[in-house]
């Protein structure tokens, strides 16, 4: 994806102009995008957005983040929702179209989502995806695949049960019981990635080579165990984990006092120009921009708490 010229780094205070934009009325897995134009046009109303995140039921936290909702409001335009990479892999209905596999992203991801819209998640934790739906996750890579293309009947089946649902909560419902229904023809896991990606999690600034090491792994059969298991190398991995590190941080900031070098600093980042960088060319935003609106979707499971308590 071509990048746009990077702009020069600015010691800011943050926020910028005194408080961040509310999060809940801006959505789940990214935000409303606000270069869309709308607000140019008086008699435009865009719809709202509430998403909300609820724990997995015990028998799928093994595998599942989170199941998310979003329901968007009255309006007279589309929103849209500009998801951010998270390092996951989503199962996604929109309204009543079958499910859709939400594969692992590199870049921003505008989602256009009309008026009186629901949509149900199942967010997977990284790296056990391949063994749940099929093929490698390298293959889903920047690509919204059909469910019942990886589960043929199965997953059409589901996507109609889970889409005839007359509430919200018969949706999620619906959808971790079928879920829960493919787990025992799921092939297991790589204990390889679970360690790797917590070390990541944990260490944003840490090094490749101290990764392999420690798992006594050379980086090259490392990279292959990502590609299948994440969908890119390590150090892909990483740079995301550090974008969602980012925004879980200045949600947590206060109003005032702090500036942009030290969230870089705190974030695992070599330094501010750093920072601008790898959020420009993962978000298509300057952090100025980013992070009034933005908030991290990994924040809330136990992977990334676990993850921003320790020390690096």
């Amino acid at each position: 994806m071509p990048q746009a010229e990077q702009p020069p780094a600015r010691a800011l205070q943050w926020p910028p102009g005194g408080g961040r934009a509310p999060v809940a009325a801006s959505g789940g897995r990214g935000y409303i995008d606000p270069m869309a134009g709308q607000a140019a046009r008086p008699t435009v109303e865009a719809p709202t957005s509430i998403y909300r995140e609820r724990p997995p039921p015990p028998a799928l936290a093994g595998r599942v983040l989170c199941l998310w909702s979003q329901v968007i409001g009255d309006g007279t335009v589309e929103l849209r929702h500009r998801v951010l990479p998270d390092g996951c892999i989503d199962i996604v209905w929109i309204g009543d179209a079958p499910a859709v596999v939400a594969g692992p992203a590199t870049g921003p991801v505008v989602v256009p989502l009309a008026p009186r819209t629901t949509v149900v998640g199942i967010r997977l934790r990284p790296g056990v995806a391949s063994g749940l739906l099929g093929p490698s996750a390298s293959e889903l890579l920047n690509r919204d695949t059909p469910l019942g293309e990886l589960w043929g009947a199965g997953g059409d089946a589901l996507s109609a049960r889970v889409g005839g649902q007359p509430t919200l909560a018969a949706k999620m419902n619906a959808a971790a019981a079928g879920f829960a229904g493919h787990l025992a023809a799921a092939g297991p896991t790589d204990p390889m990635m679970a360690a790797a990606t917590l070390w990541l999690a944990r260490h944003p600034a840490g090094r490749i080579a101290d990764l392999c090491r420690l798992l006594e792994v050379g980086e090259r059969r490392l990279r292959r165990r990502f590609a299948a298991a994440i969908g890119y190398g390590p150090k892909t991995f990483q740079r995301v984990l550090r974008l969602q590190r980012v925004l879980a941080l200045a949600g947590r900031l206060p109003r005032t006092g702090t500036t942009l070098a030290a969230l870089a600093t705190d974030a695992g980042y070599a330094d501010q120009a750093h920072m601008s960088r790898e959020l420009q060319a993962l978000t298509g935003r300057s952090p100025a921009t980013l992070l009034q609106d933005a908030a991290s979707t990994l924040e809330m499971s136990d992977f990334f708490k676990t993850a921003s308590g320790a020390a690096s």
